[in-house]
């Protein structure tokens, strides 16, 4: 079973920064529920619908079942997913020195398993780990080498607010397309602050402190006006 995965676009972007990214692919939300497992995002809020496993190759019915089969073997003997996942991380960190280039790891590619996440970090304190989250008080998850980005959804506006007085930058989803320009600044509930574009790579323990990551919304089963009509995907003019 593989559990990194590394030939992703996004990942493949942080190539012109001089990393080496990957990532763990768990199983979003309940996919895993009806198959023995549990809900890996128990804050997915609005997104859940509007999951990436809805969009490009993530719809497979293969790829679905390697996410089912990584989330039960997480769930179900830890351990032995961590040594697994270690086996892997070792052979990207020599291949990362063979480069010269530097491995970043994202251990939750669409899951939030803090607990997992951590364990990893700890394991390898010299490598760089990050996560997107939605589980509140972000900062009290971080290590020095796990850095987390606080996603905004409907209803944990105080949450992202409570982040950004922490540190922690928070990713906005914009009811943008691919090419749209981002809003150089945004405001949430009176407090107004610069947006970068967190679509240009992943890297997100790369950005400066106290901005809104912007991403634009992306196109899945049935269309992006699904992100928009649920609120999730916000007006870039706000």
């Amino acid at each position: 079973m593989q559990i990194l995965t590394k030939n992703q676009a996004k990942y493949n972007k942080a190539t012109g920064r001089g990393y080496l990214n990957a990532g763990i692919t768990l199983s979003p939300s309940t996919e895993s529920v009806e198959f023995g497992g549990r809900d890996t995002c128990v804050k997915s809020g609005a997104c859940g619908p509007l999951c990436l496993r809805y969009a490009g190759m993530n719809q497979m019915t293969t790829h679905k079942a390697a996410r089912v089969k990584r989330t039960l073997l997480w769930i179900n003997h830890p351990n032995a997913f961590i040594d697994l996942a270690s086996s892997e991380i070792d052979a990207l960190l020599r291949k990362a020195e063979r480069k010269a280039m530097t491995a970043a790891i994202r251990p939750n590619g669409l899951s939030d398993e803090a607990k997992m996440a951590i364990r990893l970090a700890k394991r390898y304190p010299d490598v760089q780990f990050y996560d997107y989250t939605k589980l509140p008080k972000p900062w009290t998850r971080t290590l020095p080498n796990y850095h987390l980005t606080f996603s905004l959804d409907i209803g944990n506006e105080q949450d992202a607010l409570d982040a950004l007085d922490h540190g922690i930058n928070v990713a906005v989803v914009f009811d943008l397309g691919k090419g749209d320009p981002m809003p150089s600044t945004w405001t949430l509930n009176g407090r107004t602050l610069p947006v970068i574009d967190g679509d240009v790579d992943d890297l997100r323990f790369l950005d400066p402190v106290g901005v809104f990551v912007g991403l634009r919304g992306k196109t899945i089963t049935g269309g992006r006006q699904k992100g928009v009509d649920a609120g999730f995907y916000r007006s870039p003019d706000a």
